[in-house]
């Protein structure tokens, strides 16, 4: 019987390098794996944590402090003249902290934010349904405003039944807001997530029915959900209110930016 022996052919040296690194390379990857993993989770939990808490830890002098009073709250609503612009002899309420709302809320839908008695209503004399606002501070130009919407994600809303820009009264401006490291002034879901850091005597522009009016910031702060006061129609002064939920990224309060009108 005759047997044959072939010699096998020498493997070809990159070929071993190649296969010899990717098994070392990917040992190493095995190894670091979770250490890769519990980096990304807190670098991810630091991301979105550490903005909400440095807004608290700088926050604590805007929140109002709540006056305790034998007077059922929405009978102060009432009488402190949360009421319709248009006419004052047949004033609309507009908001009643009574309500109850429920524990899983949409909050891109502004008849959420606060504890409303009645929907929103559109009593403007004039034909104007909405308007563009600017902070040039912010980078927002022209932003549209939509006066008794409730989708906070196609637009800014003015709460229907709030005073027109211009007017005395005192026109309330809804905005949405996110994490402060995603704003982006030309996206609605995001664009008053930096209104807290306005200051006093920033602008805020507002062209409503082809007039331009300059309002200008005095005062921020904030409230919870039940203080719904910051609808007050007050006819002696020309005011203009915008809000936000704040810390930015959650719904836990609303921030109020306080402007009033400039001399034209």
């Amino acid at each position: 019987m005759t047997y044959l022996y072939l010699k096998a052919s020498p493997p070809d040296p990159q070929l071993v390098n190649r296969q010899l690194a990717w098994f070392n390379f990917s040992s190493r990857f095995k190894r670091l794996f979770p250490t890769i993993m519990i980096t990304v989770g807190a670098s991810l939990l630091i991301s979105v944590g550490y903005p909400i808490l440095q807004f608290e830890l700088t926050a604590r002098t805007t929140q109002r402090s709540r006056i305790i009073s034998p007077v059922p709250q929405s009978a102060t609503a009432e009488a402190k003249g949360l009421l319709s612009p248009v006419d004052p002899r047949n004033p609309q309420v507009l908001a009643n902290p009574s309500q109850v709302t429920s524990t899983t809320v949409d909050y891109k839908k502004v008849s959420n934010w606060f504890k409303f008695s009645q929907p929103q209503s559109f009593l403007s004399p004039t034909n104007t349904t909405h308007y563009t606002l600017s902070i040039p501070k912010l980078r927002i130009k022209e932003a549209t405003v939509i006066i008794g919407s409730d989708d906070l994600f196609a637009s800014l809303i003015q709460y229907g039944g709030t005073a027109n820009p211009g007017e005395l009264g005192n026109p309330v401006i809804f905005g949405h807001s996110i994490l402060p490291q995603f704003y982006n002034p030309q996206n609605y879901r995001s664009i008053f997530s930096l209104i807290p850091t306005l200051k006093p005597g920033d602008e805020i522009l507002v062209n409503f029915d082809g007039i331009e009016y300059k309002y200008i910031v005095y005062d921020y702060f904030e409230v919870t959900p039940e203080e719904i006061d910051i609808l007050e129609q007050r006819y002696n002064q020309k005011d203009l209110t915008l809000v936000t939920c704040v810390p930015p990224g959650t719904y836990w309060r609303r921030g109020i930016i306080k402007a009033r009108l400039s001399e034209l």
